[in-house]
């Protein structure tokens, strides 16, 4: 059905109704004729209300059918009211005053096209250096925009992981306008989402209904004042408070509908830049000529992923590169390792690492990692991280040799020496010192003796770390008097981490007479010595133990059970005797 007829149809009901409340029909005056009248009245408007029903998309059902109601009630009341029958000119009067009505309404309507009506709204993620500096700008934004204002504001603390959120309302013909001043409030834009809803047709309804309840309540009002009974009074009341309350429900979702269509919203989401860290710690158990992994961690500490990272390791001059996790790359120009990195996500870590090996002059070495990454980052100092490789020398010397020697014999000793740091210890020089009443016979190892200061000597030019070597020296003892003291010590050049082991003292007794095939405890024998005797005499003894409970044990018990047997046989055998 064309939109015409049905905004006609409308008209005419319109028209019906408001000439039922006017209480003027073009019918009969006497009361036959009225009362004829009154159902022709409420079936008149039966086709159009029909078209209406089944034609009108913007009319909800309950309003239509309380206006039909409404509307019944009046015709009878008006009906069956005493009043003077009108003229036939008032009829005519009344015919062309409702023609003329009806005709103006159709064409208002048929001119006024509804605007169009759309709820537009918008949320933009930001990153801010300062939240509290944005929100303030922002507060000042909407201040310099008539009709614009902040809706809400949830302010966090200024905490990297914490996202705040400020809502503005502005005039609907402005939107596109703030939302790009909004994205210039940051130094990157996150996400941005705009949306948009037609709401057109819900308006129309909402107002179409509404004008249909408030002319409703104005035939309500007047069939009100024409009342002549208190019965007639109350129904017609009950009637107006239920239009009444349509009519402030309708108006309030008409209101909110207009609010949302003039005034659109835009969420502003302010992230603070992200806290980009790197971090790393010392390798354990390195040592010189040996390799070693570098392990570095990034840590995006933010609510915002970090594009275009780039971290970059630079090494020590005595550390030689040898392989580098996936991406890392190695330059030689610079004598860095590079890691370029698409992104690093919002509160996530990751980790990179290469092998170098270590070829220094035992000097600490140093190297440095630093982080870079596209946009702005908080605490800068935390972009760089650095980490030192000491090396230190541990010498320590330990010798064995005879306690005792028959004089005019030889006496040998096996001098053993570690270096138990990480680091090479050069320049290393062994001596041992011969008593006098000594005689230097030869050496192994490369020492060579002087015999002016009566001292063995060996010279190595590097001690790698973690090493142990052993020398050999024989001596002859040329007297017998009392006992001699040999002393043994070790240095090199530099600073040996503890020098409590670096020197040893041994005593040897010169013995008269050849005695060697015999155990001597003399004054160069030490309490060690006498420890290790009698330890291993308890060890002999329990050894002995050991071996007699294992093997006649078993003996024993068997002895036992045969003796217990033949004692029982012996009873059984007297008892039957006797």
């Amino acid at each position: 059905m064309p939109r015409g007829f049905r905004v006609l149809a409308v008209a005419l009901v319109v028209g019906v109704l408001l000439l039922a409340a006017c209480g003027e029909f073009p019918f009969g005056g006497d009361e036959e004729e009225r009362s004829m009248a009154a159902p022709a009245m409420a079936m008149a408007p039966e086709g159009p209300a029909a078209m209406v029903v089944q034609e009108s998309d913007r009319m909800s059902r309950d309003t239509a059918t309380a206006m039909g109601m409404a509307a019944e009630r009046a015709a009878v009341r008006v009906a069956a009211a005493p009043t003077a029958p009108p003229t036939t000119a008032q009829q005519i009067v009344v015919q062309e005053v409702g023609a003329t009505a009806m005709k103006q309404v159709v064409t208002e309507a048929e001119q006024a096209a509804p605007a169009r009506r759309v709820i537009r709204d918008a949320t933009v993620g930001i990153v801010v250096g300062d939240v509290d500096a944005a929100v303030r700008d922002l507060k000042a934004l909407v201040d310099g925009i008539p009709g614009a204002f902040v809706d809400s504001a949830d302010v966090r603390d200024d905490d990297p992981r914490s996202i705040s959120t400020v809502t503005l309302r502005v005039p609907v013909e402005r939107f596109d306008e703030v939302r790009g001043l909004v994205r210039e409030q940051g130094s990157e834009v996150v996400f941005e989402d705009i949306g948009g809803r037609d709401v057109t047709a819900e308006f129309t309804d909402l107002e179409a209904r509404l004008r249909t309840a408030q002319a409703t309540e104005r035939q309500l009002l007047d069939i009100l004042a024409t009342a002549r009974t208190v019965s007639d009074t109350l129904e017609v009341q009950r009637e107006l408070l239920e239009v009444r309350s349509r009519i402030e429900v309708l108006q309030g979702q008409l209101n909110l509908l207009a609010n949302q269509t003039d005034l659109a919203t835009i969420t502003v989401r302010l992230h603070p830049a992200p806290d980009l860290r790197i971090e790393r710690l010392s390798p354990e158990g390195y040592v010189m000529h040996g390799s070693t992994e570098m392990p570095i961690t990034i840590a995006n500490h933010g609510t915002v992923d970090l594009r275009d990272v780039v971290v970059r390791d630079q090494l020590a001059p005595g550390m030689v590169f040898e392989w580098a996790s996936s991406p890392g790359v190695y330059e030689a120009a610079t004598h860095s390792v590079v890691w370029e990195i698409d992104r690093v996500g919002a509160n996530t870590s990751q980790d990179v690492w290469s092998r170098v090996r270590l070829e220094g002059d035992g000097s600490p070495m140093q190297v440095t990692a630093t982080i870079t990454a596209a946009g702005v980052v908080r605490e800068p100092d935390e972009d760089r991280a650095e980490a030192t490789l000491p090396f230190h020398v541990d010498l320590s010397v330990f010798k064995e040799g005879e306690a005792s020697v028959p004089v005019g014999r030889d006496v040998s000793y096996y001098i053993n020496f570690h270096n138990r740091g990480n680091g090479d210890a050069r320049e290393v020089r062994l001596t041992e010192r011969l008593p006098e009443g000594m005689t230097f016979v030869r050496a192994e190892g490369g020492g060579r003796y002087d015999e002016g200061s009566r001292t063995v000597v060996w010279e190595f030019p590097r001690m790698a770390p973690d090493s142990g070597l052993g020398v050999f020296y024989e001596a002859r003892v040329e007297r017998s008097e009392g006992r001699f003291q040999t002393e043994t010590a070790i240095e090199f050049a530099g600073e040996d981490r503890a020098e409590v082991d670096n020197r040893v003292v041994t005593f040897l007794t010169a013995l008269p007479e050849d005695v060697a095939d015999r155990d001597v405890f003399g004054p160069g024998s030490t309490a060690r010595d006498a420890v290790g005797l009698l330890l291993d005499v308890l060890r002999f003894l329990a050894n002995a133990a050991i071996v007699v409970v294992i093997v006649a044990g078993p003996f024993a018990v068997v002895g036992v059970l045969v003796w217990r047997g033949i004692r029982a046989i012996k009873r059984r055998r007297t008892r039957s005797e006797a």
